[in-house]
């Protein structure tokens, strides 16, 4: 995937979830691309935890591409609460990414009305204010961090 992800993406982008034996095929190729973009998601998953969450069903992993490559990677997984079920896309990288927004947003919307999804989310840089903004996305927090040290007590 190493060289899929730096391609092109053809205009007729298909989206699959990439699951059990699927999924198992991509991930050495999924788990090298994350160890370029650890800032993305080591806060708070370990690689190991991605994985398991995609096997257990918990997460879901969406390849977009065509029958030869996968050129972008999401995350996904559904929270529910007492108001609302959630679709939140948790992580995506890949080249092409602006691309299959079109294609990604079609699938997700698809995937959200059969999981009987109300709201949908998306966690990532602030870049994607802009781009999602046209299919009705719009900022309603902001996400701060701060690394704590050890406290010392006496």
């Amino acid at each position: 995937m190493g060289q899929a992800l730096r391609a092109t993406l053809p205009s007729d982008v298909e989206v699959h979830m990439l699951v059990g034996e699927r999924f198992e095929h991509y991930w050495p190729q999924i788990s090298l691309q994350l160890d370029f973009i650890p800032q993305f998601w080591a806060t708070w998953w370990t690689k190991e935890s991605i994985r398991e969450g995609v096997l257990s069903g918990r997460f879901q992993c969406w390849g977009v591409g065509d029958a030869q490559q996968i050129r972008v990677v999401t995350f996904s997984q559904i929270a529910t609460y007492p108001a609302n079920r959630i679709f939140q896309v948790i992580l995506a990288f890949g080249e092409g990414i602006d691309e299959a927004l079109p294609a990604l947003v079609a699938t997700y919307e698809k995937f959200c009305f059969d999981s009987g999804c109300t709201i949908a989310e998306v966690t990532g840089r602030p870049g994607w204010s802009s781009k999602l903004s046209r299919y009705g996305f719009r900022q309603q927090s902001a996400v701060l961090t701060r690394k704590l040290t050890q406290l010392k007590v006496n």
